[in-house]
């Protein structure tokens, strides 16, 4: 699924501003690397997507993985690395935060990966997530109050994933001017509202993402006395960890509710174990009960996204395998980690 859609041009949302008719080109000329999967942070995403899957056993032996390697050498050359990265200068408001998320996280695992030659590559695309730290320290002291809805604009999704990513680049600037800001605009946060906050075409739980963020942001100690606080009114019975059922699945805002599921998901199993840390460290039995109640409601969770991720209709599958590979994560660091089997 990832690779057919980095490799297929239409049809493509271009989403730019356009200065003058010289502007109104193909969006292969302005991206040559992320022309691609209907919109650009939908590329960008499905080609890390690709290069974490080449990690995995069943890619050593697959039939895909040669010509995977070849078409991300081919999109992510230096050449076209350096092109995306002048774009996203020159259009510094162009895909905030949750495209410049993306992109740091398709350096971060390339950086990272087992193979060399998806590490070479890791060096040509460190040009553009070094654009985005760069855009990022600057932006940030400048905004007022985060955007706490759950679409691409959300703040603390992005956030979270930039700032993962600075850590791993040693980018200590960056990682400073990310946390200063989420303390600014989350600390004094409390008993977010699980039950009003969806809407109809969220992917993304403005409160788990937040949480998300401060998981990272705050020390273990700042984390203890304010998640508790902040998540006491989730519950298992919580609309926020209830499946939205699709009616129209060619909706492609619509459809934006399978990825909710993914997310949501996601964000359970990695927020559930924190507070049952908290909850062992103060004795905390009702806090324990919250965080296993939780996570009994992944599965139903997971069930339509898994689906929609590798159907037919592309409003859904240029996008959703990404968080369904990233929930998958999620149960396999739950394995490793010896944690209780959901």
């Amino acid at each position: 699924m990832a690779l057919n859609n980095i490799t297929r041009e239409y049809p493509f949302a271009s989403h730019h501003l356009a200065r003058s008719l010289a502007d109104i080109v193909p969006a292969a000329e302005k991206n040559p690397a992320f022309a691609n999967s209907y919109d650009w942070h939908s590329s960008v995403h499905m080609h890390y997507l690709l290069a974490s899957l080449l990690e995995t056993e069943v890619a050593q032996e697959a039939g895909w993985r040669e010509r995977a390697i070849e078409v991300l050498a081919s999109h992510l050359s230096e050449e076209n690395m350096l092109a995306e990265a002048a774009f996203l200068h020159e259009n510094p408001s162009w895909e905030r935060p949750y495209g410049w998320a993306w992109a740091v996280e398709l350096n971060r695992v390339l950086n990272a990966n087992d193979l060399a030659e998806l590490r070479a590559l890791g060096a040509n695309t460190q040009v553009l997530a070094d654009t985005v730290f760069d855009l990022s320290a600057t932006w940030l002291p400048k905004v007022a109050e985060p955007v706490r809805h759950g679409v691409h604009s959300n703040t603390a999704f992005g956030l979270r994933r930039i700032l993962i990513g600075a850590r791993a680049a040693d980018r200590h600037d960056v990682v400073d001017v990310i946390a200063g800001a989420a303390r600014r605009f989350y600390s004094e946060d409390a008993a977010w509202n699980f039950s009003q906050e969806r809407s109809g075409h969220d992917f993304l739980s403005p409160g788990l993402c937040e949480a998300d963020l401060m998981a990272e942001a705050f020390t273990e100690d700042e984390l203890a006395t304010w998640l508790p606080g902040f998540l006491s009114e989730l519950s298992p019975e919580s609309p926020a960890l209830t499946p939205v059922k699709v009616l129209d699945p060619t909706d492609g805002h619509q459809s934006h509710l399978y990825g909710l599921g993914l997310s949501v998901a996601a964000s359970v199993m990695r927020l559930a174990p924190r507070l049952e840390v908290i909850a062992e460290d103060t004795g905390h039995d009702e806090l324990m009960a919250q965080a296993k109640g939780m996570l009994t409601r992944v599965e139903s969770l997971i069930a339509p996204g898994l689906e929609a991720a590798v159907s037919d209709e592309y409003v859904s599958s240029h996008w959703l395998a990404t968080f369904a590979w990233e929930t998958y994560a999620q149960l396999s660091h739950r394995a490793h980690a010896g944690l209780e089997p959901l």
